[in-house]
């Protein structure tokens, strides 16, 4: 099952992946994680499958125009990605902060000289 045909689908199936994990990332804090690892396994997917089958055979313009268009989408997934994990690490940091923040005005309740309702006289 290595023809051209069924490699150009698979390179079809891979752009249209990688056109709704565009979509779905650039809803920024309303995307979805879950579609985005669905999204991500299903282009590892096709990308195995890829791997192996053998080069599909036909015009090498065609072919080139489609990669170069898979590695362009791919790059500007990869930098959409990457722009994530570094909002993601900042907001990491900052939640950090604030619960050493917190934990740094946290007191420990303090004793009372009272005991089951009855004073304790500390000077015995």
């Amino acid at each position: 099952m290595s023809g051209k045909g069924d490699a150009l689908a698979y390179y079809q199936k891979l752009e249209e992946c990688y056109d709704r994990l565009a979509q779905v990332l650039a809803a920024g804090d309303a995307a979805d994680p879950n579609e985005i690892r669905e999204l991500a396994a299903e282009s590892e997917c096709i990308m195995t499958v890829l791997a192996g089958m053998a080069q599909p055979e036909g015009e090498p313009g065609e072919i080139m125009a489609r990669l170069t268009s898979l590695q362009e989408k791919a790059g500007s997934l990869l930098t959409q990605l990457q722009e994530e994990l570094e909002k993601t690490a900042e907001t990491r940091s900052l939640l950090k902060k604030g619960r050493q923040a917190v934990s740094a005005y946290y007191y420990a309740p303090q004793k009372t000289g009272y005991e089951e309702g009855k004073f304790v006289d500390r000077k015995k």
